[in-house]
């Protein structure tokens, strides 16, 4: 067997790795055996096209492990772990803008002037980042000075709980908002064309939906990172037994709390009534 096909084998074991483990434990080793015949098969009748076919398979395998993934996060007590955090997240940060939103309407507002929804939207998406990130942690660590541990439960051992692999996951998601500036550093993209198309004076629409979706991006390595620290703390450890993690999850929630402080400051003379502050 050449070193070639065992390498490509290989790299399809580790990848089947990734389904759920009641999935891998019932179908990996017969995936693995169907993907082993079809590539020896394939590579005895010819080798064009070989690459082309494993990169097909894998790409088919990806998707599936993302369904999986999906499928399993939406059962059971996860899923209801989650509309909980979700929903939480969203009241609070509506509650921390609620008293500014007061101020703009008592000090500014009258019926001829225009409501900045955008801004209180700002507002609120960051504080819903923040608290969708530091939320599940703050609980932790509440369970784990409590006088009744909290054993982290089985099902909930995952490859987001595992700390490697949530480590690897978030570092990911952060280097992947690089890319943009990259392209447009070696000249294959314009960001300013993207964000504010081919006429910056006027509102862009497209531009704003991939900002606000970039977004996703951070608040997801945040929600990664943090996975394992509050599987720790359910099994009453330590809240820095995950450093890196813990550091990944303070960086990002720092970003976004000088963000929101930020626009606090730049329209707090607007809050307080002063005319043509903007």
């Amino acid at each position: 067997m050449s070193h070639e096909q065992n390498l490509v084998q290989s790299l399809y074991r580790r990848l089947l790795r990734l389904y759920p483990r009641a999935f891998r434990e019932r179908l990996g080793e017969s995936m693995q055996q169907t993907f082993d015949d079809l590539y020896c098969e394939r590579k005895r009748q010819t080798t064009r096209g070989l690459f082309g076919f494993v990169l097909w398979i894998f790409l088919e395998t990806a998707i599936g492990i993302i369904t999986e993934r999906l499928r399993h996060a939406t059962e059971g007590a996860t899923m209801q772990t989650t509309l909980k955090t979700l929903g939480a997240s969203a009241l609070l940060g509506l509650l921390l803008i609620l008293p500014f939103a007061i101020l703009e309407i008592i000090n500014r507002r009258s019926f001829n002037e225009g409501f900045p929804f955008m801004l209180f939207f700002v507002l609120w998406l960051n504080l819903f980042a923040m608290s969708l990130i530091l939320l599940p942690i703050a609980v932790g660590l509440r369970s784990a000075t409590g006088d009744v541990a909290q054993p982290a439960r089985t099902q909930s051992n995952t490859l987001f709980t595992k700390p490697w692999s949530a480590a690897m996951m978030s570092a990911a998601l952060l280097i992947a908002l690089g890319i943009l500036p990259l392209l447009d550093a070696i000249g294959w993209l314009s960001l300013d064309r993207l964000f504010n198309g081919p006429n910056p004076e006027v509102a862009y629409l497209p531009g704003q939906i991939i900002s606000l979706g970039l977004i996703v991006f951070p608040v997801a390595a945040g929600v990664i990172a943090g996975r394992p620290i509050v599987h720790t703390l359910r099994a009453r450890g330590s809240l820095f037994a995950h450093p890196i993690h813990l550091l990944i999850v303070v960086s990002i929630s720092f970003l976004f709390g000088i963000g929101v402080v930020g626009l606090i400051v730049d329209q707090w003379p607007c809050f307080m009534g002063v005319p043509n502050c903007d």
